[in-house]
């Protein structure tokens, strides 16, 4: 069975951690299925969006240890650097990325969601950061995600203190956007892809690169014109623009 599958229709790619028998952990294996597929979708100019899940209830329980520590005996530093690699190739897809998290989402996992562009949970969503109670640091680049996201105290508070929290205060901190009811969780998600899907291209990669533009402290508004009117003259960008003008006439 692939511990990662992939689906790729209407705009819409849907990477899944298929792992549900040790709760989606996150094998040397799939990081290194979850680069290369990165690499792939990238070069896809039709594709708007990609979604990141678990398979089954829930997201993923974060690195697998046992399998991680097999790999570290024959090339330790490659091993160790995996996650890095694999939220790097996460936060660089030029598409807009979404976290779908439902479950438990610990550790490493947590730092694969804050690579992506956006975070929803549903209720029943379960988090915490246990790397310093196994006595190693929060690695993978997942320190400099969470500062950004929920701010330097907080994120202090949660890697050392290695403390559960739920959907509520993930909402609240800012690590998420919105919260799900579990029960519509499918059909939101769903419904959130499609809206993405249904905008114009461009003006979706352009944002994206705003986005990783501000996250590598070298945003530049300057450019913000040059990218409206290239929007705008864009054959897509131009319809989906005036359909939304004559709307408000």
């Amino acid at each position: 069975m692939p511990e990662l599958n992939i689906s790729n229709e209407e705009g819409i790619a849907c990477i899944t951690i298929n792992r549900p028998k040790v709760l989606n952990a996150l094998s040397p294996d799939f990081l290194n299925r979850l680069i290369n597929t990165c690499n792939t979708l990238r070069l896809d100019d039709n594709l708007k969006t990609v979604i990141l899940r678990g398979s089954g209830e829930n997201f993923s329980s974060g690195a697998d240890l046992p399998a991680f520590q097999t790999d570290l005996t024959q090339d330790p530093q490659t091993t160790a650097d995996l996650g890095r690699l694999a939220a790097e190739a996460l936060s660089s897809l030029p598409q807009i990325t979404m976290a779908a998290i439902q479950g438990y989402c610990v550790g490493g996992a947590i730092v694969l969601a804050a690579a992506c562009d956006i975070r929803v949970a549903s209720e029943n969503s379960h988090f915490f950061i246990p790397e310093i109670d196994a006595g190693i640091p929060l690695a993978w680049g997942g320190m400099d995600h969470l500062v950004r996201l929920v701010g330097a105290t907080l994120a202090a508070d949660l890697v050392v203190t290695c403390r559960k929290f739920g959907a509520d205060e993930a909402l609240q901190s800012g690590f998420t956007s919105r919260t799900i009811k579990t029960e519509n969780f499918e059909k939101e998600i769903s419904k959130i892809s499609k809206n993405i899907s249904q905008k114009s291209n461009l003006a979706l990669k352009i944002t994206k690169q705003q986005l990783i533009s501000i996250r590598n402290g070298n945003f530049d508004s300057r450019n913000d014109a040059k990218s409206m009117l290239k929007s705008i003259a864009d054959p897509e960008g131009k319809n989906i623009h005036n359909k939304y003008v004559s709307k408000l006439k």
